[in-house]
């Protein structure tokens, strides 16, 4: 029960991280901005994750888990209606990095929360559920929250949003269960977390592997329409195929035991990697642009929850700290994707050749991966799972 509850929490939250995008123009007009200024809104919302997330997770690091998650949820929705009901945009702003805040915490909570629930083989498992929340915002959230917004008003895609997370809030409240982890060891010990190699590796494995593919997956609406010639109309059909990818990605993670990850990780970034090499030749025809699409996504979100549950599994008492920081990790690489794939762009080499830009990184990540199955296999990397466990209420 509780692994539905924090997908719903994690669909809201990723569904409050880009709503805004589809209604970046109605937002602009509205408030009297430019379209560029309304677009800070987006990465504001990203740097405030991936540097607040951290810092409140270690802020916070000595409070009972379930109170927490109540307390970020409860932040999330304040959050959520404020910006439904801003006046001006720097209200609007304020009230998205509050938003970003709370998304940062959460998924470090919700992460300890989810691996406490069930037992050690299982963890991957319950992390994938959560992922399965982000994936289902990218796939039926944010297109439902983009239609409201441009037939009721953009505050009314935010309405939703609070919607979401109050149902989310009252099934954390209603369901979450009380929580037991390891003692508190305050920032300096935390810190030290990072300096296991195996963590280091991990966190550079997500920065490597999700640049390579967020800087396809950013452009793939307009190479599906001016490469491979779907009408507007069916390039959102191609995008649901992705988040179906998504999901079957994640699902197949979840059947992977903490302890067998060093090992099966390089697998769906290799698949990831190679994918990204020949996606632009997959462009060309309808039936593979189609099959290209669905296996970034599966790959993808394959490689995340294996990702997040190693390095918890590595951090020790700091697993909810180096989960944020993961977190943060991947909007790093959320920021350099876009990046490079503008700047193939603008040096005129095509859609075409975006994917195969994308693949440096990612092939890069791949040669991380297989070294941290292979600290594994001499026992530098021991898989060991979350150390947090239930306690009844």
């Amino acid at each position: 029960m509780i692994a539905l509850v924090l997908m719903l929490c994690a669909f809201a939250v990723g569904t409050s991280e880009f709503i805004v995008v589809g209604v970046l123009p109605e937002v602009a007009a509205d408030l009297d901005v430019a379209l560029p200024t309304a677009g800070l809104l987006v990465t504001a919302y990203a740097v405030s994750v991936a540097v607040g997330g951290p810092v409140l997770t270690v802020l916070t690091g000595r409070l009972p888990r379930r109170s927490l998650l109540i307390a970020v949820m409860v932040l999330a929705l304040l959050a959520a209606a404020a910006c439904a009901l801003a006046g001006d945009y720097p209200t609007l702003m304020a009230a998205r990095m509050v938003a970003a805040l709370a998304q940062g915490l959460f998924f470090a909570v919700a992460s300890q929360v989810a691996v406490a629930a069930v037992p050690p083989e299982k963890q991957t498992a319950a992390i994938a559920k959560v992922v399965n929340g982000v994936a289902l915002s990218t796939i039926l959230g944010i297109p439902v929250g983009t239609l409201v917004g441009q037939n009721f008003g953009w505050r009314a895609s935010f309405a939703l949003v609070a919607t979401l997370t109050l149902i989310g809030l009252v099934g954390v409240a209603l369901g979450a269960p009380k929580v037991e982890h390891e003692p508190d060891p305050g920032v300096r010990a935390s810190l030290f977390a990072f300096g296991k190699r195996t963590v280091l590796l991990g966190l550079l494995t997500t920065i490597l592997a999700f640049t390579g593919m967020i800087t396809a997956f950013t452009y793939v609406a307009p190479a599906l329409r001016d490469v491979t010639g779907f009408s507007p109309g069916w390039v959102t059909g191609v995008l649901l195929v992705y988040g179906l990818g998504t999901m079957v990605g994640s699902t197949i993670a979840g059947r992977v035991r903490p302890e067998s990850i060093p090992r099966v990780l390089p697998v769906p970034l290799a698949v990831l990697t190679v994918l990204l090499l020949v996606q632009g030749f997959l462009l060309e025809t309808k039936v593979t642009a189609v099959l290209a699409v669905f296996v970034l996504g599966a790959a993808a979100f394959a490689s995340g929850p294996l990702l997040h549950t190693f390095l918890m599994g590595q951090a020790g008492s700091a697993a909810g700290l180096v989960a944020s920081v993961n977190i943060s990790a991947f909007n790093v690489a959320a920021a350099f994707g876009p990046l490079i794939g503008g700047a193939v762009i603008a040096n005129g080499l095509g859609f075409q050749w975006i994917a195969a830009v994308g693949a440096v990184p990612a092939v890069l990540g791949v040669l991380v991966a297989l070294l941290i199955g292979r600290l594994a296999r001499r026992g530098a990397a021991p898989a060991t799972p979350v150390p947090v466990t239930l306690a009844h209420i």
